[in-house]
């Protein structure tokens, strides 16, 4: 066997975070919520709609232009930022999201974007893992020494990892039900705040050490989580 029982149920774990979770989650907070199930699928698909732009720049483009490391990481974050706000954006104008312009529809809209987000990341590891335990010889020998030495607390951080920038992703759709609320300024914000948040945290994770990266992209899920939680309480409140 290629992964050791403890592996393979890191990797379970990993999986479950990246896939199930998000699933369960817009379940859940749909049928808690009263909230239609299509409203995180239309997110959903707004956030795979943005694909289509974002790829090609930040995969293609961006890298063929010669630019110095840190112009190009400034420039795939603002890509990012710009695109997939304005799907969010866009999809708040689709059926019933257009209908739910609101904090529990924000909170189902921000778990579709964000969840698919994390299916995206997720799949590979899952057709790899497959591959691992069903074909062993389709994976190079060079991959399968590095999974089988792996420690089994990496596959659970890459799972781990996803959380913060879910949580993230409710506080932007929140910013974009405020912008149909208040005005375009909370777009801008959203724009603005994806970009930086995504500028600092690559930024990070290419140039510090692994412990300040893991802080303080731990430190941000937890401030996304308690700010959305806050936007939503008084949302519902009209306060906001």
């Amino acid at each position: 066997m290629v992964l050791s029982v403890p592996q393979l149920l890191a990797v379970a774990v990993e999986l479950a975070l990246m896939i199930v979770l998000p699933v369960a989650a817009a379940a859940w907070w749909c049928r808690r919520r009263g909230v239609p199930a299509s409203v995180p699928l239309i997110a959903a698909g707004c956030y795979l709609l943005n694909l289509v732009v974002n790829v090609p720049l930040t995969a293609v483009v961006y890298p063929r232009l010669g630019l110095a490391p840190l112009l190009t990481l400034g420039l795939t974050a603002l890509t990012y930022g710009v695109c997939e706000e304005l799907a969010r954006w866009l999809s708040f104008r689709i059926g019933s999201l257009r209908r739910h312009r609101d904090a529990d529809g924000g909170i189902a809209a921000g778990i579709g974007h964000g969840g698919t987000e994390a299916i995206m990341f997720g799949l590979p590891y899952l057709v790899g893992t497959f591959s691992l335990l069903l074909a062993p010889a389709s994976v190079p020998e060079a991959t399968r020494a590095q999974l089988s030495a792996a420690d089994p607390l990496l596959f659970i951080g890459t799972g781990l990892d996803r959380l913060p920038a879910m949580a993230a992703h409710l506080v932007f759709a929140l910013l974009i039900v405020l912008a149909y609320r208040k005005g375009p300024r909370f777009l801008l914000l959203a724009i603005v705040a994806h970009a930086g948040i995504d500028f600092v945290m690559f930024a990070l994770r290419d140039l510090a050490p692994t412990p300040v990266f893991v802080g303080a992209w731990t430190l941000t899920g937890l401030l996304a989580l308690a700010l959305a939680v806050l936007l939503w309480r008084r949302s519902r409140a009209g306060a906001v």
